[in-house]
């Protein structure tokens, strides 16, 4: 019983980090994350076409 009690929570442990890394091998291979920074790339487009079209105006009168 003390075995258990002192063994159980590593073997747990072990366990749970098995199950993720199988759940990410599986979310890699089945292509979950691919394009996943496809909207970050989006954005940095339009922040760069934004920052090409804002061009600083002149004083008037100067």
């Amino acid at each position: 019983m003390t075995d258990f009690e002192v063994i159980g929570p590593y073997m747990v442990a072990l366990l749970m980090s098995i199950g993720a890394l199988c759940i990410f091998i599986w979310g890699v291979l089945s292509g979950a994350f691919s394009g996943a920074d496809d909207a970050a790339l989006r954005f940095y487009r339009k922040e760069m076409e934004n920052d090409r079209t804002d061009e600083p105006v002149e004083p008037a009168g100067e």
